[in-house]
């Protein structure tokens, strides 16, 4: 299968460049309106000390045939910033734990019954990194945590669309859609003083079957926890196992 390469990478993204284009039709140009409503929104993120959020998504795989296939799930997650992270998934391929304490990170794969812990360094957001280079494992949703941080980048969006007020799961938002290389994508973010990211839809666009993938968000901003919601505990006949760690 080939897969859609990367999902929630949007949320690294700082736009330039302000330009109103002509409604209802496609332009290489950005609509300040939606560069300042996303701006607004990775600055609010940013300020959460603590939330619970369940993402549920739709990701398409393409055959070899070019015949796309769709997989659903669930992810849920519980934060506390900076250091603080249980993420659970659950789908139609994986069912999977993750464990951060601010000392150690432990991947569990609930299917099988295996764990692996490796030391972690002291943020959520340098977490994500060190996964990615060390591990190839890629932390779910972790551009939550990244939208509009120091990893923003101020030239890969080429073009940005108000597209209208929308509304998701009862929630009034606006809708925007925006363009970089190789990917397409839509957040519709809600409106008021919460401007949480409510939908997503990243389309790739290097692709000629154009694989979507689509996360819906419930958002939970005063959890109730404590310290033992992001303490792994090894299950019952729990093997462990080794992550390859690709700088060794």
């Amino acid at each position: 299968m080939r897969h859609l390469t990367r999902v929630l990478t949007v949320g690294s993204i700082v736009l330039i460049s302000m330009t109103a284009p002509v409604r209802g039709q496609h332009s290489a140009q950005i609509e300040p309106e939606a560069v300042s409503v996303l701006t607004e929104m990775g600055r609010y993120l940013r300020s959460l000390k603590a939330f619970q959020v369940e993402a549920v998504t739709t990701r398409e795989d393409v055959l070899e045939d070019g015949q796309k296939v769709q997989f659903a799930g669930v992810t849920r997650m519980l934060a506390r910033m900076p250091d603080r992270l249980h993420i659970a998934v659950d789908s139609d391929r994986h069912h999977r734990e993750f464990f951060y304490d601010g000392t150690n990170f432990t991947l569990l794969a609930t299917r099988t019954n295996l764990y692996a812990t490796v030391p972690a360094p002291p943020t959520i957001g340098a977490l994500a990194d060190t996964l990615d280079d060390r591990y190839a494992v890629d932390l779910p949703l972790q551009d939550l945590f990244r939208w509009g941080g120091p990893q923003s980048t101020h030239d890969a969006v080429t073009s940005a669309m108000v597209i209208g007020p929308s509304e998701i799961g009862g929630v009034t938002c606006g809708h925007y859609a925006f363009r970089q290389d190789g990917l397409d994508w839509q957040v519709w973010i809600q409106m008021g003083d919460y401007p949480l990211p409510r939908k997503v839809v990243l389309t790739t666009t290097n692709d000629e079957a154009r694989p979507q993938y689509v996360a819906t968000f419930t958002w939970n901003l005063a959890p109730s926890f404590n310290d033992a919601a992001f303490t792994f505990v090894p299950p019952k006949g729990a093997g462990r196992v080794v992550l390859s760690d690709l700088k060794k």
